[in-house]
Protein backbone atom coordinates (compact mmCIF):
# COMPACT_ATOMS: atom_id res chain seq x y z
CA UNK A 1 0.00 0.00 0.00
CA UNK A 2 1.25 3.27 -0.80
CA UNK A 3 2.30 5.87 2.15
CA UNK A 4 0.17 8.14 1.06
CA UNK A 5 -3.17 5.70 1.24
CA UNK A 6 -2.00 4.88 4.85
CA UNK A 7 -4.28 6.01 7.47
CA UNK A 8 -2.62 6.91 11.06
CA UNK A 9 -4.30 5.05 13.87
CA UNK A 10 -6.42 7.43 15.76
CA UNK A 11 -4.70 9.04 18.64
CA UNK A 12 -6.16 8.76 22.28
CA UNK A 13 -7.35 12.38 21.73
CA UNK A 14 -9.21 11.95 18.15
CA UNK A 15 -10.93 8.51 19.47
CA UNK A 16 -12.14 9.90 22.65
CA UNK A 17 -13.54 12.86 20.13
CA UNK A 18 -14.86 10.47 17.67
CA UNK A 19 -16.74 8.30 20.35
CA UNK A 20 -18.20 11.65 21.62
CA UNK A 21 -19.32 13.04 19.07
CA UNK A 22 -20.69 10.04 17.51
CA UNK A 23 -22.69 9.81 21.35
CA UNK A 24 -23.63 13.37 21.02
CA UNK A 25 -25.66 12.45 17.18
CA UNK A 26 -27.14 9.43 18.16
CA UNK A 27 -30.97 10.36 18.17
CA UNK A 28 -32.87 10.74 21.24
CA UNK A 29 -35.59 8.24 22.15
CA UNK A 30 -39.23 8.83 22.11
CA UNK A 31 -39.46 10.52 25.69
CA UNK A 32 -36.37 12.39 25.16
CA UNK A 33 -34.46 10.47 27.21
CA UNK A 34 -30.28 9.37 25.85
CA UNK A 35 -30.56 5.97 23.83
CA UNK A 36 -29.14 2.79 25.95
CA UNK A 37 -26.66 2.42 22.82
CA UNK A 38 -24.51 5.46 24.39
CA UNK A 39 -23.56 3.04 28.02
CA UNK A 40 -20.50 1.81 27.07
CA UNK A 41 -18.88 5.15 25.83
CA UNK A 42 -20.51 7.02 28.99
CA UNK A 43 -18.70 4.15 31.18
CA UNK A 44 -15.70 4.48 29.05
CA UNK A 45 -15.07 8.41 29.10
CA UNK A 46 -17.21 10.07 31.40
CA UNK A 47 -16.72 10.13 35.23
CA UNK A 48 -19.91 10.12 37.20
CA UNK A 49 -19.72 12.29 40.07
CA UNK A 50 -22.09 12.42 43.91
CA UNK A 51 -25.28 13.11 41.92
CA UNK A 52 -24.71 11.55 38.27
CA UNK A 53 -23.87 8.29 36.55
CA UNK A 54 -21.49 9.00 33.00
CA UNK A 55 -24.68 7.61 31.54
CA UNK A 56 -26.56 11.05 32.91
CA UNK A 57 -23.80 13.46 32.78
CA UNK A 58 -23.09 12.15 29.34
CA UNK A 59 -27.19 12.17 28.34
CA UNK A 60 -27.21 16.00 29.35
CA UNK A 61 -24.70 16.98 26.58
CA UNK A 62 -27.10 15.06 23.75
CA UNK A 63 -30.26 16.56 24.60
CA UNK A 64 -28.83 19.52 24.62
CA UNK A 65 -27.30 18.78 21.24
CA UNK A 66 -30.72 17.39 19.83
CA UNK A 67 -32.46 20.50 21.27
CA UNK A 68 -30.95 23.28 19.95
CA UNK A 69 -31.02 21.26 16.41
CA UNK A 70 -34.66 20.85 16.71
CA UNK A 71 -35.24 24.64 18.27
CA UNK A 72 -33.62 25.98 15.25
CA UNK A 73 -35.18 23.82 12.65
CA UNK A 74 -38.25 24.63 14.12
CA UNK A 75 -37.60 28.61 14.68
CA UNK A 76 -36.92 28.81 10.96
CA UNK A 77 -39.81 26.33 9.59
CA UNK A 78 -42.64 27.93 11.68
CA UNK A 79 -45.31 27.75 8.79
CA UNK A 80 -44.39 24.21 8.04
CA UNK A 81 -44.81 23.34 11.88
CA UNK A 82 -48.14 25.09 11.58
CA UNK A 83 -49.28 23.29 8.77
CA UNK A 84 -48.12 20.06 10.17
CA UNK A 85 -48.97 20.06 13.51
CA UNK A 86 -46.30 19.82 16.45
CA UNK A 87 -46.09 16.42 17.27
CA UNK A 88 -45.79 15.70 13.20
CA UNK A 89 -43.86 18.34 12.78
CA UNK A 90 -40.93 16.80 15.42
CA UNK A 91 -41.55 13.59 13.66
CA UNK A 92 -40.37 15.17 10.82
CA UNK A 93 -37.50 17.03 12.36
CA UNK A 94 -36.01 13.74 14.40
CA UNK A 95 -36.36 11.90 11.06
CA UNK A 96 -34.68 14.71 8.98
CA UNK A 97 -31.72 15.19 11.64
CA UNK A 98 -31.05 11.58 11.33
CA UNK A 99 -30.60 11.44 7.98
CA UNK A 100 -29.14 14.87 7.23
CA UNK A 101 -27.23 15.31 10.69
CA UNK A 102 -25.31 18.91 11.00
CA UNK A 103 -22.08 18.85 9.07
CA UNK A 104 -22.25 22.81 9.09
CA UNK A 105 -20.59 25.57 11.50
CA UNK A 106 -23.61 27.55 11.42
CA UNK A 107 -27.58 26.63 12.37
CA UNK A 108 -28.61 28.69 9.38
CA UNK A 109 -27.95 25.41 7.19
CA UNK A 110 -29.87 23.39 9.12
CA UNK A 111 -32.86 23.13 6.94
CA UNK A 112 -31.05 23.00 3.43
CA UNK A 113 -32.30 19.83 2.58
CA UNK A 114 -35.68 19.00 4.54
CA UNK A 115 -37.88 20.39 0.81
CA UNK A 116 -35.86 17.00 -0.94
CA UNK A 117 -36.27 15.20 2.67
CA UNK A 118 -40.45 15.96 2.32
CA UNK A 119 -40.49 14.85 -0.95
CA UNK A 120 -38.70 11.68 -0.99
CA UNK A 121 -40.49 10.92 2.45
CA UNK A 122 -44.17 11.82 1.93
CA UNK A 123 -45.80 9.33 4.52
CA UNK A 124 -43.96 11.87 7.05
CA UNK A 125 -46.23 14.76 5.99
CA UNK A 126 -49.57 12.73 4.47
CA UNK A 127 -51.94 14.21 4.00
CA UNK A 128 -50.33 17.79 3.44
CA UNK A 129 -47.17 16.43 1.56
CA UNK A 130 -47.55 18.96 -1.18
CA UNK A 131 -48.50 21.92 0.91
CA UNK A 132 -45.47 20.94 3.15
CA UNK A 133 -43.19 21.13 -0.40
CA UNK A 134 -44.27 24.37 -0.83
CA UNK A 135 -44.40 26.13 2.57
CA UNK A 136 -40.75 24.43 3.21
CA UNK A 137 -39.72 25.82 -0.22
CA UNK A 138 -40.42 29.32 1.00
CA UNK A 139 -39.15 29.48 4.50
CA UNK A 140 -35.36 27.92 3.30
CA UNK A 141 -35.89 30.89 0.64
CA UNK A 142 -36.58 33.69 3.45
CA UNK A 143 -33.39 32.37 5.36
CA UNK A 144 -31.56 32.37 1.48
CA UNK A 145 -33.09 36.01 1.04
CA UNK A 146 -32.16 37.13 4.57
CA UNK A 147 -28.54 35.74 4.48
CA UNK A 148 -26.58 35.22 1.15
CA UNK A 149 -24.79 38.53 0.12
CA UNK A 150 -25.70 40.84 -2.33
CA UNK A 151 -23.61 42.39 -4.82
CA UNK A 152 -22.99 45.50 -6.56
CA UNK A 153 -25.89 46.85 -8.27
CA UNK A 154 -25.34 47.86 -11.64
CA UNK A 155 -25.87 51.01 -13.48
CA UNK A 156 -28.83 52.29 -14.95
CA UNK A 157 -26.81 54.28 -17.23
CA UNK A 158 -24.89 50.82 -18.46
CA UNK A 159 -28.26 49.28 -18.94
CA UNK A 160 -29.19 52.41 -21.03
CA UNK A 161 -26.29 52.27 -23.34
CA UNK A 162 -26.15 48.66 -24.21
CA UNK A 163 -28.73 47.20 -26.98
CA UNK A 164 -31.35 44.67 -25.31
CA UNK A 165 -29.44 41.65 -28.01
CA UNK A 166 -26.21 42.25 -25.88
CA UNK A 167 -27.43 43.45 -22.34
CA UNK A 168 -26.90 40.62 -20.10
CA UNK A 169 -28.23 41.18 -16.25
CA UNK A 170 -27.48 39.08 -13.63
CA UNK A 171 -30.03 38.98 -10.21
CA UNK A 172 -29.24 39.28 -6.71
CA UNK A 173 -27.53 36.12 -5.15
CA UNK A 174 -30.30 36.56 -2.66
CA UNK A 175 -33.48 37.05 -4.63
CA UNK A 176 -35.14 33.31 -5.09
CA UNK A 177 -37.86 33.01 -7.65
CA UNK A 178 -40.47 29.96 -6.72
CA UNK A 179 -43.52 28.56 -8.67
CA UNK A 180 -45.83 27.32 -5.74
CA UNK A 181 -49.18 25.51 -5.70
CA UNK A 182 -49.99 26.96 -2.60
CA UNK A 183 -50.89 30.93 -1.76
CA UNK A 184 -47.84 30.15 0.97
CA UNK A 185 -47.25 34.08 0.87
CA UNK A 186 -51.05 35.21 2.38
CA UNK A 187 -50.45 31.97 5.04
CA UNK A 188 -46.99 33.56 6.14
CA UNK A 189 -48.76 36.74 6.76
CA UNK A 190 -52.04 35.02 8.46
CA UNK A 191 -49.74 32.78 10.83
CA UNK A 192 -47.58 36.00 11.19
CA UNK A 193 -50.94 38.10 12.61
CA UNK A 194 -51.79 34.90 14.65
CA UNK A 195 -48.79 34.53 16.39
CA UNK A 196 -48.65 37.89 17.07
CA UNK A 197 -52.32 37.32 18.65
CA UNK A 198 -51.30 34.70 20.81
CA UNK A 199 -48.84 36.64 22.03
CA UNK A 200 -50.90 39.24 23.33
CA UNK A 201 -53.07 37.05 24.24
CA UNK A 202 -50.70 35.50 26.56
CA UNK A 203 -50.09 38.76 28.25
CA UNK A 204 -52.86 38.81 29.25
CA UNK A 205 -54.24 35.43 30.17
CA UNK A 206 -52.78 32.65 31.41
CA UNK A 207 -55.39 29.87 30.08
CA UNK A 208 -53.11 27.32 27.93
CA UNK A 209 -55.17 26.80 24.94
CA UNK A 210 -54.45 24.15 22.56
CA UNK A 211 -52.47 24.69 19.85
CA UNK A 212 -54.14 24.72 15.91
CA UNK A 213 -52.67 23.79 12.41
CA UNK A 214 -53.53 25.62 9.71
CA UNK A 215 -55.26 24.59 6.53
CA UNK A 216 -54.42 26.38 3.24
CA UNK A 217 -56.28 25.66 -0.07
CA UNK A 218 -54.73 24.86 -3.29
CA UNK A 219 -54.73 27.95 -5.64
CA UNK A 220 -56.15 27.39 -9.13
CA UNK A 221 -53.23 28.94 -11.17
CA UNK A 222 -49.80 28.32 -9.81
CA UNK A 223 -48.35 30.91 -7.75
CA UNK A 224 -44.95 33.02 -9.02
CA UNK A 225 -43.14 34.42 -5.91
CA UNK A 226 -40.40 36.34 -5.53
CA UNK A 227 -38.40 36.39 -2.01
CA UNK A 228 -36.19 38.80 -1.83
CA UNK A 229 -34.83 41.47 0.89
CA UNK A 230 -34.76 45.25 0.83
CA UNK A 231 -33.22 47.09 3.86
CA UNK A 232 -31.86 43.84 5.59
CA UNK A 233 -36.58 42.76 5.57
CA UNK A 234 -37.15 39.71 3.87
CA UNK A 235 -40.06 39.97 1.55
CA UNK A 236 -42.73 38.19 -1.10
CA UNK A 237 -43.42 39.87 -4.09
CA UNK A 238 -46.36 38.07 -6.31
CA UNK A 239 -45.46 38.05 -10.55
CA UNK A 240 -47.02 37.24 -13.77
CA UNK A 241 -46.33 34.30 -15.45
CA UNK A 242 -44.22 36.16 -17.90
CA UNK A 243 -42.71 38.11 -15.18
CA UNK A 244 -41.81 35.34 -13.45
CA UNK A 245 -40.34 33.58 -16.98
CA UNK A 246 -38.36 37.08 -17.80
CA UNK A 247 -36.53 36.81 -14.91
CA UNK A 248 -36.08 32.93 -15.00
CA UNK A 249 -34.62 33.31 -18.47
CA UNK A 250 -32.44 36.31 -17.45
CA UNK A 251 -30.74 34.03 -14.61
CA UNK A 252 -29.99 31.42 -16.80
CA UNK A 253 -27.89 33.61 -18.33
CA UNK A 254 -30.06 35.05 -21.63
CA UNK A 255 -29.85 38.60 -22.93
CA UNK A 256 -32.41 41.03 -22.20
CA UNK A 257 -33.70 40.82 -25.51
CA UNK A 258 -34.10 36.98 -25.59
CA UNK A 259 -35.47 36.75 -21.84
CA UNK A 260 -37.94 39.57 -23.57
CA UNK A 261 -38.76 37.36 -26.11
CA UNK A 262 -39.12 34.01 -23.85
CA UNK A 263 -41.15 35.47 -21.88
CA UNK A 264 -44.00 36.87 -24.26
CA UNK A 265 -44.03 34.10 -26.65
CA UNK A 266 -47.46 33.19 -27.07
CA UNK A 267 -48.60 36.06 -24.74
CA UNK A 268 -51.94 37.94 -26.64
CA UNK A 269 -51.10 41.29 -25.01
CA UNK A 270 -50.36 43.65 -28.24
CA UNK A 271 -46.45 44.67 -28.48
CA UNK A 272 -47.31 48.22 -27.05
CA UNK A 273 -48.77 47.19 -23.70
CA UNK A 274 -45.60 44.26 -23.92
CA UNK A 275 -43.21 47.13 -23.82
CA UNK A 276 -45.51 48.75 -20.93
CA UNK A 277 -45.37 45.54 -18.72
CA UNK A 278 -41.56 45.66 -19.01
CA UNK A 279 -41.14 49.11 -18.75
CA UNK A 280 -43.22 48.82 -15.13
CA UNK A 281 -41.50 45.52 -14.34
CA UNK A 282 -37.83 46.88 -14.77
CA UNK A 283 -38.57 50.25 -12.98
CA UNK A 284 -40.03 48.05 -9.95
CA UNK A 285 -36.90 45.59 -9.90
CA UNK A 286 -34.04 48.40 -10.74
CA UNK A 287 -35.68 50.21 -7.71
CA UNK A 288 -35.31 47.20 -5.14
CA UNK A 289 -31.68 46.72 -6.39
CA UNK A 290 -32.07 43.43 -8.54
CA UNK A 291 -29.93 43.47 -10.98
CA UNK A 292 -26.48 43.44 -10.48
CA UNK A 293 -23.03 42.45 -12.63
CA UNK A 294 -23.26 39.40 -14.22
CA UNK A 295 -19.93 37.01 -13.43
CA UNK A 296 -17.26 36.85 -15.59
CA UNK A 297 -16.20 34.05 -17.62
Amino acid sequence: MPKSSRRKPASGLEALQRAITGALMKPLNADESMTLANRTVAEKFIRPNDRLTAFERLQIYNQQYWWRLLGALAEDFRGLRAVLGERKFDRLANAYLEAHPSTSWTLRNIGSKLTAFIEANPKLTHPRSALAIDVARVEWARVLAFDEPSQKIISPEKMARTAPERLRLALQPYIVLLELSHPVDDFMSKLKRAEFSALSNAVSSSEKKRARTFAVRRSRKPVFLTVHRVDNSVYFKRHDPEAHALLLALRGGATLGAACETAFTGSKDSPGKCVAKIREWFSRWAEFGWFCEPPRK
